[in-house]
């Protein structure tokens, strides 16, 4: 560090030391790097891009870090910068042919679909495996507007992080737990512990969506499935 170096320096912070001109050299570097970044985007393809997952976030960190310093660099040359994204890219476009040939180097690289519910109801695990909330789950099932658990056949956590919903026939629909915000659940019609059930029907354990039929007023029991003690009436 330099001897008259100063903490604070609002003008070193701010504008620097080099030469104003610098700044036209900056818009000029930053031109040239835009560019060739978008020639190598194209090269990669849209389909490549869409498929990346895993390998998406590490090509976006690695681009974003051999582009940016020759931008604002001025001991960087703008060649260093050219050579560092093409190799990046050639090395993306290699992985992503081993990739498509070669299953196990694909689980390896990218994963496999988690299965986060099955006919209805919530895998508990497979939400455990990806870190996922069910609020997390029943967010994103709400942009594919499932309204309740009872319309999905099968939903997975695909390696892009995003869910995908397989729907039952119309035929084949069944009551299951609402989707809705929790915030949006009266708590009034929650059944808790060894209440008594206020009417017969179909009621959701609210834990993993299992349904069961209460066929007169008693004592709600604890699910057979995952042992929650919290039940609400099922939609239909």
């Amino acid at each position: 560090m330099e001897e008259n170096f100063r903490v604070f320096d609002f003008h070193r912070i701010f504008v620097g030391d080099a030469p104003a001109m610098f700044l036209l050299e900056i818009i000029f570097r930053t031109i040239i790097m835009y560019a060739y970044t978008i020639f190598l985007l194209r090269i990669l393809g849209k389909r490549e891009m869409g498929q990346l997952s895993v390998l998406e976030l590490a090509i976006i960190i690695s681009f974003g870090s051999a582009v940016g310093d020759p931008m604002v660099g001025a001991n960087m040359p703008i060649l260093y910068g050219i050579i560092a994204i093409t190799t990046i890219a050639f090395l993306q476009i290699g992985l992503e042919t081993l990739i498509n040939k070669n299953k196990r180097v694909e689980a390896l690289m990218e994963g496999a679909p988690e299965l986060v519910i099955d006919n209805g109801l919530i895998n508990l695990e497979g939400l455990k495996k990806e870190n996922m909330s069910k609020e997390d789950l029943f967010r994103s099932l709400r942009t594919k507007d499932v309204k309740h658990l009872g319309e999905v056949q099968k939903a997975f956590v695909e390696t892009s992080g995003q869910v995908s919903v397989l729907f039952h026939a119309p035929k084949n629909i069944k009551p299951g737990l609402s989707v809705l915000p929790e915030n949006e659940v009266d708590k009034s019609n929650v059944i808790k512990g060894k209440m008594t059930v206020p009417e017969p029907g179909h009621y959701s354990c609210m834990n993993c969506g299992a349904i069961k039929t209460f066929n007169e007023q008693g004592k709600a029991p604890a699910c057979d499935v995952c042992s929650g003690d919290e039940w609400i009436k099922a939609t239909h």
